[in-house]
């Protein structure tokens, strides 16, 4: 009888043990595949957070203070509670954080995942746009740059959004405040510009500039579309706007160089190329670029004073000179001559 009595007592303390562990609460899990730092058990010894609101907290301080491994720490176990409500906004925080530090792999996976929870946040489908563009997917980033537009459409509860042929009617429909998505506006131009088809182009650089006035960039880019058109005088409007805003960037000068010498003012566009280069490079550009404008002939002689202005400088200005040169005895074999005197 005392046998049976022992038994009983033991098997109701393991009853009454296992009852207790199960009430416990469960530990949040943490998803190591979207963490790549310092060792996790080095990072913090505060007790685990209990709140999905609570880890996004820390995560923010983390930050905030450039603890970057401690904020990515936070916010992948703020994504692990049952009741978790903000996954989507919190993997795009990872994914950015990712993107920080060059790291793709990882920055593309919370971006996946974080669609898998909100398929219309538009910053996460625009920033998907954007690297897969960078990776030369261009018809993948067109396609989450396409989403992104739509999304905030939704967003902006505009019932007008783009069907899969994309009119120009439809672009020009769409509305856009200053959280709309300018990046996926912009490249989607690029996009547009690289396949010829400026008018398209110009309209979604122009609604990048609704969203954002000052975007240099934005600027550069509706110009230079502008100045693949023929279209120089607004090609000139858009650049001198982006050179107001920023003097010094390069590109801009680079560009208002281009249109001046498609309006064939050669000598103003020497002055703007000298601005940032020595008068060698620049003459060199000014051949280089009106090779490429179909005019061998106007690039032979800027090609001869960059080389007596330098002779050392450019195996590059001589590599131009015999191109230009081959390009105006194609056009004309009477030019022979003359190139075998110039040289």
């Amino acid at each position: 009888m005392n046998n049976l009595w022992k038994m009983f007592f033991l098997v109701s303390s393991l009853f009454a043990l296992s009852g207790c562990a199960s009430s416990e609460p469960e530990k949040p899990s943490f998803d190591s595949s979207l963490y790549e730092g310092r060792p996790i058990d080095t990072l913090t010894s505060d007790a685990a957070p209990l709140s999905e609101m609570e880890a996004i907290q820390r995560g923010d301080i983390a930050l905030s203070n450039n603890n970057i491994d401690l904020a990515l720490y936070e916010y992948i176990r703020a994504l692990s509670f049952p009741d978790a409500q903000h996954q989507d906004k919190t993997l795009y925080t990872i994914g950015r954080i990712h993107q920080s530090r060059d790291n793709t792999v990882y920055a593309e996976k919370a971006f996946l995942a974080s669609v898998e929870y909100n398929p219309n946040n538009v910053q996460v489908l625009e920033q998907l746009g954007s690297i897969y563009m960078k990776q030369g997917s261009v018809q993948q980033g067109k396609s989450y740059f396409y989403r992104a537009l739509n999304a905030d459409q939704v967003r902006l509860k505009n019932p007008n959004t783009l069907s899969d042929t994309v009119e120009l009617v439809e672009i020009r429909q769409l509305q856009v405040d200053k959280d709309s998505p300018a990046l996926a506006y912009m490249g989607l131009g690029i996009v547009a510009d690289i396949e010829a088809q400026h008018e398209y182009a110009k309209v979604f650089y122009h609604k990048a500039i609704e969203v954002k006035p000052n975007s240099v960039k934005a600027l550069l880019n509706l110009g230079y579309s502008y100045y693949m058109s023929g279209n120089y005088t607004s090609a000139k409007r858009y650049t001198m706007s982006a050179l107001e805003k920023d003097p010094n960037n390069e590109k801009a000068q680079n560009n208002l160089a281009l249109i001046y010498l498609g309006k064939g003012e050669i000598k103003r566009a020497i002055n703007v190329f000298m601005r940032h280069m020595d008068a060698a490079e620049a003459l060199n550009n000014v051949g280089y670029f009106l090779i490429l404008q179909g005019k061998p002939d106007k690039a032979v002689p800027y090609l001869q004073q960059a080389i007596d202005k330098k002779p050392s400088y450019y195996p590059v200005a001589n590599e131009n000179l015999e191109r230009a040169l081959a390009e105006v005895r194609a056009i004309t074999p009477d030019a022979a001559e003359t190139s075998n005197a110039l040289q």
